[in-house]
């Protein structure tokens, strides 16, 4: 297993530099080096709108209005349903059918939904769009890494103050110890899946391509299943972190779109007053 750890992040930080130097050798060293301050001014700006977009979707619940609560409620039901009625027999299924093909798939959806990967992910397309001078790219790395950054913060908090007893403790599902520290008591929300959704729902929203979107999800179904398959979560776990990181996703996709309109239009004051539906998955997705 750890062979196989480090074997992956080998790659990917082989990846990254096989990306970078690529675009060198298309773009040309004065193209690298030239626009060093337009670079840093476009570094500085994006720093700033990261911090603006925190601030709109953490502040966002304070504007939900009727119809986003009721989305908000039915999430809730959802996941409470599953805990009472699915939970168990889910992971007893789960436990009795291992299969190879379900062997080999199931380190995918690990990969897909681990902290590093949306930060790589999202790290190799602002690099490329910075050093290509393409802002569409540099824009979409921008929001994977808050769609990531965000929908993660959210499910840590919740993880830590829920205190819930992971499958594998054998302890059941309704075993929370609140305000917990210890990993194995931090099943609920899953983490993988917030962050698997998170990085779908931000990509689905910029490439909007449905074929695109339609593997983009299937990969975090695939994060599900390993999550069950593997004794980590529970599916309650994986409902509500699927809602927070489709939510986010989706929220800080809308905000990069506009704060793209903005910038070809030349009117980037007009971003200080946009509005953030954190929750419009619940009709559009």
């Amino acid at each position: 297993m750890y062979t196989y750890a480090f074997d992956h992040c080998s790659g990917m930080r082989a990846a990254l530099v096989f990306l970078l130097l690529s675009f060198a050798v298309t773009t040309g060293p004065r193209a690298l080096f030239a626009g060093d301050r337009s670079a840093t001014e476009r570094l500085s700006d994006d720093a700033a709108f990261f911090f603006e977009d925190f601030r709109h979707v953490f502040s966002s619940p304070a504007r939900f209005d009727g119809g986003e609560w009721a989305t908000v409620a039915a999430v809730a039901a959802a996941a409470t349903a599953a805990a009472v009625w699915v939970d168990e027999p889910l992971r007893e299924s789960a436990l009795g059918r291992r299969t190879p093909v379900l062997d080999a798939l199931s380190p995918v959806g690990d990969r897909y939904g681990e902290l590093s990967s949306g930060y790589y992910l999202g790290s190799a397309l602002y690099l490329a769009g910075t050093l290509a001078d393409d802002e569409w790219t540099r824009l979409t790395g921008r929001a994977v890494i808050e769609a990531h950054t965000f929908s993660l913060m959210i499910t840590g908090v919740l993880k830590a103050v829920a205190g819930r007893s992971r499958p594998y403790r054998n302890e059941g599902n309704m075993r929370f110890n609140w305000f917990e520290t210890t990993g194995s008591r931090w099943s609920l929300p899953s983490g993988h899946t917030t962050a698997a959704f998170a990085i779908s729902s931000v990509l689905h929203r910029r490439i909007d391509r449905p074929w695109v979107s339609a593997g983009l999800y299937l990969l975090s179904g695939v994060t599900v299943m390993n999550r069950i398959y593997e004794d980590k979560h529970w599916l309650s776990d994986t409902v509500l972190g699927a809602a927070i990181g489709t939510a986010v996703g989706l929220a800080v996709g809308d905000l990069v779109e506009k704060e793209e309109e903005e910038r070809k239009k030349g009117g980037l004051e007009a971003l200080r007053e946009r509005p953030v539906d954190l929750i419009r998955f619940s009709v559009s997705f």
